[in-house]
């Protein structure tokens, strides 16, 4: 190979070398990026809160019931207090519970279709009267007032009534039981009475400017006739007192004495589970987890896809690296023949 031509050759072989290295180094880059993306991934990964399942402990409360001899109470609230009364007792909290009480009520009866009618009076003197299907209504003013026998029913209805007007004062039955007490004996002219299905005995208005009188629904088959009766109705009502309540060493409520009261009662306890409100958290989990799967299916396959394109260039690198090793040889070949045709050209001259 002449002195112009190995010359040439050369220079072309560190030109490639040159551009080998630099594709490599252009790798090497694009590997760094790569990498930091990927230990970008594994951080959002790693900041990411696993979603954890709600425990049923959550939404448990020990609830503590007590027996006052009629029936069982359940306490719905207990905090605690410092509160000492006239006769030196101390308390040291302050409950709500549920009380069953019994109370003598005026109600409503409402009857959307009482199919009533009048029935005139005759001509043999007997008076008019109102019938409820086939039961016939009796005037309050028929009632002798004057027996006072053990079998008389004037006292008992005397009672209802009074209850009746307590609770429903707007009622014509009310106003005009009012007008009666007052004085007015027309009055009672306009209650009817009538003993219903339930052996109620039920107080309804003659007429009344309310539309839902006897009068009314016997000319109004759509009209609506209310009445009324008196009767003991249970109903909860929530109390709150002090209260002297002992633990045991799990910090458990045991008995209590209500303040006002001797009586010790013994606390008896139980654990309520808020289904509901357990099942929504549930819930709220299984949408969280399902969000965070997705997550970690997503950054896994850019992982992957990372990585894919890293083992690519990391091959490439290779091929690269065995191309510079074999330029590197060639080189040197290149650069010895050169070597001797430069020694062989100075010895021509030297001689």
């Amino acid at each position: 190979m002449g002195m112009a031509a190995s010359q040439a050759r050369w220079i072309s072989l560190a030109a490639r070398k040159s551009n080998v290295e630099y594709e490599g180094q252009q790798i090497n880059q694009s590997r760094l990026a790569l990498a930091n993306q990927s230990a970008e991934l594994w951080n959002q990964l790693y900041q990411m809160d696993v979603p954890s399942p709600p425990s049923t402990t959550e939404f448990s409360t020990t609830e503590y019931t007590f027996s006052d001899g009629d029936a069982d109470q359940a306490i719905s609230s207990m905090r605690s207090a410092d509160y000492t009364d006239a006769d030196g007792i101390h308390y040291n909290s302050y409950v709500t519970y549920s009380q069953v009480i019994t109370e003598y009520k005026g109600i409503r009866n409402t009857n959307s279709n009482p199919q009533v009618q009048y029935v005139p009076a005759t001509e043999e003197g007997q008076d008019g009267y109102y019938m409820i299907g086939t039961k016939k209504v009796t005037c309050l003013n028929s009632v002798d007032r004057e027996d006072t026998s053990a079998s008389s029913v004037w006292p008992s209805y005397q009672t209802e009534l009074d209850q009746i007007a307590i609770d429903w004062p707007e009622s014509q039955v009310a106003k005009d039981w009012t007008n009666f007490k007052n004085g007015d004996i027309t009055a009672l002219d306009n209650i009817y009475f009538w003993t219903d299905t339930n052996n109620n005995v039920n107080f309804g208005s003659g007429t009344s400017t309310t539309g839902d009188s006897l009068a009314a629904c016997s000319q109004d088959p759509s009209a609506v006739l209310h009445s009324y009766y008196a009767d003991n109705q249970e109903t909860r009502k929530e109390v709150s007192k002090y209260a002297l309540i002992d633990y045991d060493s799990d910090g458990r409520a045991t008995s209590m004495q209500l303040e006002g009261s001797s009586a010790v009662y013994t606390l008896e306890t139980a654990t309520r589970t808020d289904d509901d409100a357990y099942n929504d958290a549930m819930n709220k989990y299984y949408y969280e987890q399902a969000v965070y799967d997705k997550k970690v299916q997503d950054i896994n396959a850019k992982t992957e896809k990372i990585q894919t394109e890293d083992r690519t260039l990391e091959l490439r690198l290779k091929q690269l690296d065995t191309e510079q090793t074999a330029l590197q040889t060639e080189m040197d070949a290149v650069k010895k023949v050169i070597s001797k045709n430069i020694d062989s050209t100075f010895k021509t001259f030297g001689e």
